[in-house]
């Protein structure tokens, strides 16, 4: 009987050990840790100065059910603002709320054969380098995969708007998307077309097709893109237009230095029964003034986020831009951005143009933990008689440790 206690004693001990080093290999944990503090002028053109900190701690796991099975989630724990979300005077519980403390922003599997590829549940979705698509969203992704050529299909189920019979007035609003991509060593190239169907009384239904690539020339990095966008909306009374164009190129001119420039152009309209439109999502993370910055996405410096419709006026666009980054060593880098943007059609809108700059440095604290700091000027010039609008100001630092 003692040796059976022994035994058995044994045998717990052993797959206490084993099952952690079994879960270790099927669990992978991902994710940041982040505060900023932040100091602001009209933010977006918004009219009011602001100063606060905020946090997000942003956890990613990815479980491997199999060689070709994962199951992928994404979430922020306790995003918020201090004082605001947090807080809100000296009590014992941090936040004012126990609710809307957890963001899940992703769930989703993915399943990946050698011909082909299913992704299922809320996921991101993206199309072209401008982020015609932009969107965390539940739905499919299908990939036939015949390299270098890969084919996607992708839909997505935007609202039930308010109940799940599609009776009346409660008729479903989806997306439907082809993307095929090429990619070889020196060149890859996207041709997609996406559209909402919309079956609502609305019927808000907007197609957008275009081409968009990478490719390198000797030193010089290349990105570009062409869409055109149609469809109506208002059940056929208001057509949708636009006609968007962008060029990015960069080069590592010494091993410390990169110089790089981007060209914007959008067509305007004039017409009472037309709109531009530019892009699916309303989550714009396509902003040129922040993209060089560590805090890409996070702010814009025209008066709407949307670059190729920066005064929201079906105006259009044109603008350029001129940057430089300086990396000394590996633990410090600081660059500096400028660009100016002007409408396309001027008539319909009280903007003339908006000159922009910004600054911004990075230093690495120790393992996977940097300090940010980044400054935006953006300044909007408007017709005579028209009222002045502020210059816009953003100072942000960010500690973040990524992991």
């Amino acid at each position: 009987m003692k040796r059976l206690t022994i035994l058995a004693v044994a045998l717990i001990c052993a797959v206490m050990f084993i099952a952690p080093a079994y879960a270790d290999d099927r669990v992978a944990i991902s994710g940041g840790f982040r505060v900023r503090a932040w100091d602001t002028k009209n933010q977006d053109f918004g009219g009011s100065d602001n100063s606060y900190f905020d946090q997000r701690l942003r956890l990613g796991t990815k479980i491997n059910v199999a060689d070709d099975v994962t199951v992928h989630l994404r979430a922020d724990w306790g995003e918020g603002q201090w004082g605001n979300s947090y807080n809100g005077g000296l009590i014992t519980r941090p936040r004012k709320s126990a609710t809307n403390t957890l963001d899940i922003d992703r769930g989703f599997v993915d399943i990946k054969k050698e011909m082909w590829s299913l992704r299922a549940g809320q996921q991101y979705m993206g199309l072209g380098v401008n982020k015609v698509l932009d969107a965390n969203v539940p739905g499919f992704k299908f990939d036939l995969n015949f390299a270098p050529v890969v084919t996607s299909l992708l839909y997505a189920k935007i609202d039930e708007n308010g109940a799940l019979s599609d009776e009346a007035t409660n008729q479903d609003e989806d997306f439907y998307a082809l993307n095929i991509n090429y990619t070889c060593d020196t060149f890859t190239g996207n041709v997609f077309v996406g559209g909402v169907n919309d079956d609502t009384d609305i019927e808000d239904s907007p197609v957008m097709a275009g081409i968009q690539g990478t490719a390198k020339l000797g030193m010089v990095n290349l990105t570009s893109e062409l869409a055109i966008a149609t469809g109506d909306t208002a059940k056929g009374a208001v057509d949708y237009m636009g006609t968007q164009f962008y060029l990015g190129a960069d080069a590592n001119v010494s091993d410390a230095v990169n110089i790089g420039a981007e060209l914007l152009y959008a067509l305007g309209t004039t017409d009472a029964d037309e709109i531009q439109f530019t892009g699916f999502s309303n989550w714009w993370t396509f902003t040129p003034m922040s993209m060089n910055t560590p805090f890409s996405g996070e702010f814009a410096a025209t008066p709407t986020q949307d670059i190729f419709d920066p005064t929201g006026d079906s105006a259009g666009v044109q603008g350029v831009t001129l940057q430089a980054k300086y990396s000394p060593m590996d633990i410090v880098s600081m660059g500096a951005k400028f660009g100016y943007f002007q409408p396309e059609e001027d008539s319909v809108t009280v903007v003339d143009d908006v000159t922009a700059f910004n600054v911004w440095a990075t230093y690495t604290l120790a393992t996977n933990t940097q300090l940010w700091i980044t400054y935006l000027y953006s300044d909007a010039e408007v017709e005579a008689g028209a009222a002045d609008i502020d210059p816009q100001k953003i100072l942000v630092t960010q500690l973040e440790i990524a992991f």
